[in-house]
């Protein structure tokens, strides 16, 4: 009979460790068995996954995208029921940049201007895909990105020309992209020394919002006296809807308020966010949005994860 674990972590970057070990550390507090799986131990736990002698009735993957073997923790997983903290068959549709800013105009959510590009392996023509009054309608510079990936991996900010779209087409030839206006956040407070732009965390329902600066990569927390000073509640507003549209349990997306007064989406959905606490990294998240995260995280786990 296979031994149980209320939840089981796969990660595999060295700067998750803290992060990982932390959500272990609340499970034991909140009396969850919890068990990490890492490179050095990974096929240990696919053999004794494939014996049945381990189940986990949750899985939090933060490793698969980068390590195809991972998958295979997933496949064993799925002999039992079991739930997944951001169900993988929901991943490619989620993180389908066209894809999402397709389904946000569908449900209201405020988008930059796009034109949308076939991958350059099936239409090299450019001209086919769009009219240049489409075209001069991104104004300059725009935005150049693919419709897959992050880290800015092919994002192009500050592009003028047709040659450098059909440059960025044939860097990642098998991917659609995207071209965006460049959308221009207003400035707040009284110095105007608040870039209203933000990244916001979705945790299993809860909505954590945080200032983010999209130069210095600087996160500051969102107090509750700053949402009810500048009426950020639509920020709650859009992530939840957001939410409902992808689907997925934990993840991060870019807001920009702009002069109009207008809430823009202009990074879609984030899957893999990155924890690095701001005490130990200078672009980390603040400790404190970190330790909100992985409560709910524990508390989620709490609330699904059933016994035998």
């Amino acid at each position: 009979m296979a031994d149980f674990f209320d939840l089981a972590i796969a990660w595999e970057w060295e700067y998750d460790r803290d992060f990982v070990c932390s959500i272990d550390r609340e499970c034991q507090k909140n009396m969850l068995s919890s068990y990490l799986i890492y490179p050095a131990n990974l096929n240990e736990t696919l053999n004794l996954q494939a014996e049945g002698k381990i189940a986990f009735r949750m899985l939090f993957d933060r490793a698969s995208d980068t390590n195809p073997k991972f998958h295979d923790i997933i496949h064993f997983a799925k002999r039992f029921p079991f739930k997944m903290v951001n169900e993988v068959s929901l991943l490619p549709r989620a993180v389908d940049k066209a894809t999402m800013h397709l389904e946000f105009i569908s449900n209201g959510i405020n988008v930059p201007y796009t034109i949308i590009l076939s991958p350059w392996q099936k239409n090299q023509e450019i001209y086919t895909m769009m009219k240049l009054s489409d075209f001069k309608k991104l104004g300059m510079p725009f935005i150049i990105k693919p419709a897959h990936g992050g880290g800015g991996v092919g994002v192009v900010i500050d592009a003028r020309t047709i040659q450098e779209v059909v440059k960025a087409r044939m860097e990642i030839a098998h991917d659609k992209y995207l071209l965006q206006e460049k959308i221009v956040p207003v400035f707040l407070g009284k110095d105007l020394s608040r870039k209203a732009w933000f990244r916001v965390f979705y945790v299993c329902g809860e909505i954590i919002p945080c200032w983010w600066n999209n130069e210095t990569f600087i996160y500051n927390m969102i107090t509750s006296d700053e949402v009810k000073k500048y009426d950020f509640s639509e920020l709650h507003d859009i992530t939840k809807k957001i939410a409902d549209i992808c689907g997925l349990d934990f993840f991060s997306t870019e807001i920009v308020k702009v002069k109009d007064g207008r809430f823009i989406v202009v990074d879609y959905v984030n899957d893999m966010c990155d924890m690095r606490r701001k005490s130990r990294y200078p672009d980390g998240v603040p400790d404190e949005v970190v330790g909100k995260v992985i409560k709910r995280l524990v508390r989620y786990v709490k609330e699904n994860a059933k016994k035998d």
